[in-house]
C-alpha cells in the first residue's frame, strides 16, 4: 500500500478512520506519542547545556514523559532548566542571566568531547542570553514523519 498525502492532512485521517475508527487513532496516538519521547530523549542528551544535566544526573532525559488516549497525544519534558532551553531567556525577568552579586558571571565554555566538566575556555561577561532550542516541537515533527508508515502497518494488519 502506497500513501501520497495531498492538501490537508485533517482530510487524510478522517478517511483513514473511517477505515478502522475502533483502532486506528489510539495506536497511531501511541506510536506517535513513543516516537516522540525518544527523539526528544536523543535532543536533551546532546548539546552543551543538555551534556552537562545528563552528565552529572540524567535527570533531563528521565524527565521526558509521553502520554496517549484514544483522543490525544502529548510529550513533554520538565527537567532541570529544560524550561529555559526550550522558551530561551526571554522568559525570565530583563530576558538574560545576569548575575546576582558582583559584576560579572564567570564560567567555563563545555567543549562537546567533555564530561561532566568544562574543559573550555573561561568566558567572563556581565549578561548571558540563551537563544530557544524548539526540542519539544522538533521531536513532534520528526515523530509525525513516520505517521504514513505506520499507517500503512496498521492498515495492512487490520
Amino acid at each position: 500500500m502506497t500513501l501520497d498525502v495531498q492538501g490537508d492532512l485533517r482530510d487524510w485521517l478522517r478517511e483513514a478512520r473511517a477505515v478502522h475508527p475502533d483502532r486506528l487513532q489510539p495506536e497511531l496516538n501511541e506510536r506517535w506519542a513513543q516516537s516522540a519521547a525518544e527523539h526528544l530523549r536523543d535532543f536533551v542528551g546532546g548539546g552543551p547545556v543538555t551534556n552537562y544535566l545528563t552528565f552529572r544526573t540524567g535527570g533531563a532525559q528521565r524527565s521526558v514523559q509521553a502520554t496517549a488516549t484514544p483522543t490525544r497525544a502529548t510529550v513533554s519534558v520538565t527537567g532541570p532548566g529544560m524550561n529555559v532551553l526550550e522558551e530561551g531567556t526571554g522568559i525570565l525577568p530583563g530576558g538574560a542571566i545576569t548575575p546576582k552579586a558582583g559584576r560579572y558571571l564567570t564560567f567555563r565554555i563545555h567543549q562537546p568531547w567533555d564530561g561532566a566538566e568544562a574543559t573550555g575556555p573561561w568566558i567572563r561577561t556581565t549578561r548571558v542570553v540563551i537563544k530557544p532550542r524548539s526540542m519539544v516541537r522538533d521531536a513532534a515533527t520528526q515523530a509525525l514523519q513516520g505517521l504514513d508508515g505506520w499507517l500503512d502497518n496498521l492498515l495492512e494488519t487490520a
